[in-house]
C-alpha cells in the first residue's frame, strides 16, 4: 500500500504517543474554528477514557451500546454515530467499548486503514468538510488509523521533562514509518499550555526554545522565537523591547470553558489565544485543499 492508493482527505489527527498534553482541548478548539468559518466539521474522539466525550456532556454516548466498532469493523453508517453539538461541530463520540475494538482491530486485514475507509471516506462523501481527529493518547492500532485516515497530524508538547525526547520517539517509531510508507505531513508541533515568560530559564523557554532550533520549520507562527533573540535575552547589556510570549499559553478561560463542555469562543469570545486556534485551522485548510 502506497500515498497513491489514497486521495486527501481534508482534515488533521492532534496526536502524541502520551495523554496530559491538551489534545483534546486543541482538537476541539481547531474544529470549532472551522465550523465558524461555515464548514461542516466532525469531531472524532478515539480516547478510549472519552475525555473529550464526557467533557462535552455526552456520558450517555461514551456508555451506549452503538460505538465506533459498529462502523469501523461491520460497516455500519458512521453518521448515526454522530452527534450534533450546541455550537455545530458534530461529534463522533468516543465510548467504553474502544479497549475491545483496538483489540479486534489486531485481526483485521488491512486493519490500520479500517478508520479512513469505513468512517472517514463516508462521511466525506456524505457532505461533511473537515474531519479532526483526538487521537488514542498510546500507540496502538486507532492511533496509527487516526493519523492514516487524514494523513495530517498537529503534535502538541507541554513544557515537562521528556517532551522533546518524547516527540523524536515518535517521529521514529510512528511518524517516519507511516510517512514513508502512505504519506504524512506534520502541520505543526505546538507548545501548549505555556504559562512563564521567556525571560528566565525554566520548563516553558526551554520547551519553546528546543523546539525553535530542532523543528523550527513545524513550529508555527505565534510560537516563533529566533534564537538571536534567546541569545540577547541572556546578554546583561542588550536591551530587549518585548519579551517573547510564544505558544498556547495557559489561560484560565480555556481550561474553564472545556470543563463546562463547549469552546473558548463560546465562553469568552475575547481570549487572546483564539487567534492561535485559528492559525491551526488555517494550516488545516490550506494543507487539505494544496
Amino acid at each position: 500500500m502506497s500515498a497513491g492508493d489514497f486521495d486527501g482527505i481534508p482534515g488533521a489527527a492532534i496526536s502524541l504517543l502520551k495523554g496530559g498534553v491538551g489534545k483534546s482541548t486543541i482538537a476541539l478548539n481547531i474544529a470549532d474554528r472551522l465550523t465558524a468559518r461555515g464548514h461542516e466539521t466532525v469531531l472524532i474522539d478515539l480516547d478510549k477514557d472519552g475525555h473529550m466525550t464526557t467533557q462535552l456532556g455526552y456520558d450517555d454516548a461514551y456508555d451506549r451500546e452503538a460505538n465506533l466498532g459498529d462502523a469501523l469493523i461491520d460497516g455500519n453508517d458512521p453518521r448515526e454515530l454522530l452527534i450534533e453539538t450546541d455550537f455545530g461541530v458534530h461529534l463522533l463520540p468516543s465510548n467504553n467499548e474502544l479497549e475491545n475494538v483496538e483489540t479486534r482491530l489486531k485481526d483485521e486485514r488491512f486493519a490500520d486503514v479500517k478508520l479512513r475507509r469505513n468512517v472517514v471516506e463516508p462521511l466525506i462523501n456524505n457532505g461533511y468538510d473537515y474531519m479532526i481527529i483526538d487521537a488514542a493518547g498510546g500507540r496502538g492500532k486507532l492511533s496509527d488509523n487516526a493519523l492514516i485516515a487524514v494523513q495530517r497530524v498537529i503534535i502538541p508538547l507541554i513544557p515537562r521533562a521528556g517532551s522533546i525526547n518524547g516527540l523524536n520517539k515518535m517521529i521514529e517509531r510512528q511518524i517516519s514509518p507511516i510517512r514513508e510508507n502512505i504519506g504524512l505531513d506534520i502541520l505543526a508541533v505546538s507548545p501548549n499550555m505555556i504559562r512563564e515568560t521567556m525571560g528566565q530559564h525554566n520548563e516553558h523557554r526551554t520547551l519553546v526554545e528546543n523546539l525553535n532550533r530542532e523543528f523550527g520549520s513545524f513550529v508555527p507562527e505565534y510560537a516563533r522565537v529566533d534564537s538571536e533573540l534567546f541569545d540577547s535575552l541572556d546578554d546583561s547589556t542588550r536591551s530587549v523591547d518585548t519579551i517573547p510570549k510564544p505558544g498556547i499559553r495557559e489561560r484560565t478561560s480555556i481550561s474553564r470553558a472545556f470543563k463546562q463542555g463547549m469552546p473558548v469562543s463560546k465562553f469568552d469570545e475575547d481570549c487572546d489565544q483564539i487567534p492561535n486556534f485559528d492559525h491551526l485551522a488555517d494550516l488545516v485548510e490550506e494543507h487539505s485543499h494544496a
